[in-house]
């Protein structure tokens, strides 16, 4: 029998409390800052995720969870809508490479209009989340942001020099398709 992991206390956020604690980090440290700083905080708060995940799996929170990947990806995106954040559709994009995407992420409406992708506390979130359950490290990067004015937010996640290639591509100006055509 396995043991019946504690349910970790929640709390919940009007969404305006993230807006102004990017609002606060942006005016208090700059848009580097603030951005590395909500990165840092979401990559803390996978661990809480994390343990969600497993419970909802059954299994132990010391050790990923096994279970099918149709539906982990399934209970992933009902973990998140569930508590307000939106709902992610994931995509095999690459063999080392795959997608979550989001047309209703919350995290985009706290942004003001932006020049670049802003979902920086989801990065982190979901750089931590995906690399305890791959049991290995896992790079997130997003390409497309609601807040920047895109159709949906598109966290691209993989291995770090595959995320790497592809971010090095994409800031020279090379299109997102070719920039997956061309990782070996």
């Amino acid at each position: 029998m396995r043991p019946t992991l504690p349910t970790p206390p929640e709390l919940a956020l009007p969404v305006a409390s993230l807006t102004a604690l990017r609002q606060a980090l942006l005016e208090e440290v700059g848009d580097d800052g603030a951005a590395r700083a909500l990165q840092r905080a979401g990559f803390a708060a996978g661990d809480a995720f994390f343990d969600l995940i497993a419970r909802a799996a059954g299994g132990d929170a010391a050790q990923p969870a096994h279970i099918a990947e149709s539906l982990f990806w399934r209970r992933l995106s009902e973990l998140f809508a569930a508590r307000g954040w939106g709902r992610l559709a994931h995509e095999a994009v690459h063999a080392g490479v795959g997608a979550l995407d989001s047309s209703d992420w919350i995290e985009a409406e706290t942004a003001q209009a932006a020049q670049r992708p802003n979902c920086f506390f989801t990065t982190g979130l979901l750089a931590n989340l995906l690399g305890r359950t791959a049991g290995a490290d896992v790079a997130v990067m997003e390409v497309e942001c609601r807040a920047r004015g895109d159709l949906r937010c598109r966290f691209l996640f993989g291995g770090a020099s595959a995320l790497e290639a592809l971010y090095a591509d994409l800031a020279a100006g090379r299109d997102l398709e070719a920039s997956l055509a061309a990782l070996r």
